[in-house]
């Protein structure tokens, strides 16, 4: 490839201004419904997460919905309605993660990710490795006064005309502040490229990413409610619940997320016939 090609995300060009992303790293603001649960047949996880990572037997399952404003990477003022040149995208997200570790590394392994923007699909499956999928996710409006006890919030996601998952939490409480994430979440995720010369892997890197920094605004206590439907090509509908172990609203969260670390690296598989 030319060197006098600039950009970072694809396509690049001589004056790089055609690139569907910039690089890490890339400002995030919004909100999360947030659930913890176990699995009705905890057998299951085992099914979503590969080898070679540790895992409880009865692990406690993480779901998430993101409300966000992204700037892709440009720089770009995290606030709607921005005139900029480079306004920033807003997109929402439904995750399914599970607790793992990998020697001392211990982080959630997101084996199902749905997204909305194609330009944060194409960061993310191609620079971070996440298994992000198109999604319609749909997530009820932000209260436009005071949070209150009582209040109702919703998330689903559906594909192809069909609810893949659905969720709502009721809110109880402001959390505690001693409560309140003190670390940075990680994610791991085994990033696989394709081959294109015949079936296989070009790439194989078990890779960690997340929040370079992550500020929380007021954090909601919540009854959380969760159900998974089938999809002729998906696998949510396995996972269903035993029971929500905890929910959470995070009413504000601003965070960036930088570049990752690779913990291993496999041989690419395969060959041209």
């Amino acid at each position: 490839m030319s060197e006098a090609l600039a950009g970072y995300g694809p396509p690049r060009t001589v004056r790089g201004r055609s690139q569907a992303y910039g690089p890490p790293p890339w400002h995030m603001a919004g909100r999360t419904l947030a659930l913890w649960f176990r699995l009705a047949d905890p057998d299951e996880a085992r099914r979503h997460v590969p080898e070679g990572l540790a895992m409880a037997d009865d692990p406690i399952v993480r779901a998430r919905f993101w409300d966000l404003l992204h700037d892709a990477g440009s720089g770009a003022e995290l606030r709607d309605g921005s005139s900029s040149a480079n306004p920033p995208i807003r997109m929402a997200e439904a995750v399914v993660a599970f607790p793992v570790s990998y020697g001392s590394v211990s982080g959630d392994y997101t084996t199902h990710m749905y997204a909305d923007d194609p330009v944060y699909t194409a960061f993310g499956r191609e620079v971070m490795g996440w298994p992000l999928k198109a999604g319609g996710v749909t997530i009820s409006p932000a209260p436009s006064g005071e949070l209150r006890p009582g209040h109702r919030l919703t998330g689903r996601l559906e594909r192809d005309g069909l609810a893949l998952m659905d969720s709502a939490l009721t809110m109880v409480e402001p959390l505690p502040d001693v409560e309140r994430p003190t670390e940075l979440p990680r994610w791991l995720t085994w990033k696989v490229v394709p081959r294109v010369d015949g079936p296989g892997d070009a790439l194989r890197q078990l890779v960690q990413t997340g929040p370079t920094r992550i500020e929380w605004g007021p954090i909601w206590r919540a009854r959380g409610e969760l159900s998974f439907g089938p999809g002729p090509s998906d696998e949510l509908d396995f996972l269903r619940p035993r029971e929500v172990v905890a929910a959470h609203y995070w009413s504000h969260v601003d965070l960036s997320v930088g570049f990752g670390r690779v913990l291993a690296e496999e041989e690419a598989r395969g060959a041209a016939a």
